[in-house]
């Protein structure tokens, strides 16, 4: 049993050093070894779900984990026999549907303050290797609200040593949470780099066992001194390439990838546009780890499709020093 009284320096083990090393050394991890946090949220039931279809192919491990959660003035001990029986059964639904997918499956049930949850994860992460720590949120919309998701959420995201992916759960029109994890049309908006490119090698996993069509979107932001029809010849040039690379992504997985660019003055209007337009059920979005360093922790693009998507959402947030070298 954890205790869950965890100095940050704990992080710093080896298991934890070899995790972010491997982070570093890589663009894009094969999706492993995951852990999953059972939070008690209606999106948790989904991000099980979409974390084992990614891990299924390579045979991969899902680590459940369900925290219980202790006031300060209680001892990390004390009976909590009805919670324990309640987070167990919990525990056993999400293994079943683990087990469905044919993927190995471990569960823990851990005790924990409110404050120190990032870091129980983070321990648990970097003790079993896992590459992705996954984890179903809702999304604030309140006006003038800084942080896109709950504290405990954004606790994980701060401590977590490898990438952490962030699913919003699938909405109908009125808001209310819908069940399922099938996709018919999968945006994703395209970067040049090893974050498009791993953004778009997610998607057509989960279109490749869901049979969803794929599209990828290259947004050419024009600055609003020029006309929006300007010529801008590097920046068409870089997106030629980033949607190729995805085409070829998609060619060798033997899933067809729909490309296209569109000019626009807001790089997340376009998006949130283009989702409504064309349907999409998902949009697949990677978050750079530089702004892990900003208090907002996600970038505006980011931020805004979160608060205005039409659609479900899934963002990897990759940790501090992946993908940070000038030649990146």
């Amino acid at each position: 049993m954890r205790t869950g009284l965890l100095d940050p320096r704990e992080l710093l083990q080896p298991a934890a050093r070899r995790l972010r090393r491997l982070a570093r050394r890589t663009a894009a991890v094969p999706y492993r070894s995951m852990v999953v946090p059972l939070l008690g949220r209606a999106e948790t039931a989904h991000a099980v779900e979409l974390a084992c279809r990614l891990a299924a192919d390579r045979g991969g491990r899902v680590i459940l984990v369900a925290p219980l959660v202790v006031e300060p003035e209680l001892p990390l001990d004390a009976d909590f026999s009805e919670e324990v029986a309640a987070l167990q059964a919990r525990l056993d639904e999400a293994a079943k549907t683990a087990a469905s997918y044919g993927v190995t499956v471990k569960r823990m049930l851990v005790r924990t303050r409110e404050r120190a949850l990032g870091h129980e994860l983070a321990e648990v992460a970097g003790d079993y290797r896992a590459e992705v720590v996954v984890v179903g949120a809702p999304i604030s919309s309140r006006r003038g609200f800084r942080r896109a998701f709950p504290a405990e959420v954004m606790s994980v995201l701060r401590e977590a040593p490898c990438r952490v992916l962030v699913v919003t759960g699938p909405y109908a029109a009125g808001g209310e949470a819908l069940s399922g994890a099938g996709f018919a049309r999968i945006l994703v908006p395209m970067k040049l780099g090893p974050i498009g490119e791993e953004m778009v090698a997610a998607a057509v996993k989960l279109a490749r066992d869901g049979g969803s069509s794929v599209e990828t979107l290259f947004v050419v932001r024009v600055p609003l001194e020029l006309p929006l029809d300007a010529p801008l010849p590097e920046v068409e040039d870089h997106a030629a390439a980033a949607l190729a690379r995805a085409a070829r992504l998609g060619v060798d997985a033997g899933v067809e990838v729909a490309c296209r660019t569109v000019r626009a003055r807001s790089i997340g209007d376009a998006i949130v546009r283009s989702a409504r337009d064309e349907g999409a059920d998902l949009i697949v979005l990677g978050s750079s780890p530089r702004w892990r360093r900003q208090s907002r922790f996600f970038s505006p693009t980011v931020d805004y499709v979160l608060r205005h998507a039409p659609a479900e959402v899934l963002v990897v947030a990759f940790p501090q020093g992946v993908l940070e070298r000038p030649s990146a």
